[in-house]
Order: C-alpha cells, then structure tokens, then sequence
C-alpha cells in the first residue's frame, strides 16, 4: 500500500540514542505499539537505532517525536532526517543458474 494514498505524506527516518544498548528489546516493544512506525534497525555507528514511520503532516511528525518516542524510557536523544524523496526501492535480485 502507498502511504500517501493513505494521507500520510511526510516519510521520515529518526536515529535513537539508548542510554544503555541493552534496553533495545524494551525501546522496540514501546515503538511496536506506535502504528506510524514501520521499521525499525538496531545499529552500529552514530545511532543505537534507526527508526523509519510515516506522518500525515509536521504536526503530526512533532506529536509522534515529542509525545510518544523521546518519552520512551532509556531514549536520551533522536535526530530527524525528513525523506524529500525516494529516487530507487526494488528487492534484492534473485540469482539464476545455481
């Protein structure tokens, strides 16, 4: 399904910093319960997690990061990268003559 054909116009990606990495499985349990997000990565590098949801405006976006992620327990920072457009999605090619 498009999301935009749902209303939802504003694709966006949010790096987490934990306070511990072993709050993960605690943190992605809070976030399941969101139903704006719909991927979510434990990372290395500059993020504990890299978090992908969907809004319907920036009002919306603020609500999501304000009122249900940064109040999630061990979250102690988030940095939000806005999608202004998705240039190449396809799936990993299957290969033949195996």
């Amino acid at each position: 399904m498009n999301p935009k054909s749902l209303g939802y116009t504003t694709c966006t990606y949010v790096g987490l910093n934990l306070e511990r990495g072993s709050m993960y499985k605690e943190v992605v349990e809070k976030l399941n319960q969101i139903p704006e997000v719909v991927e979510c990565h434990f990372t290395t590098g500059h993020y504990t997690m890299l978090v992908k949801l969907y809004a319907k405006d920036n009002e919306q976006l603020m609500d999501l990061l304000n009122a249900q992620i940064q109040i999630i327990p061990g979250v102690v920072s988030t940095e939000t990268l806005i999608s202004l457009e998705q240039s190449i999605k396809r799936e990993i090619p299957i290969a033949t003559g195996l």
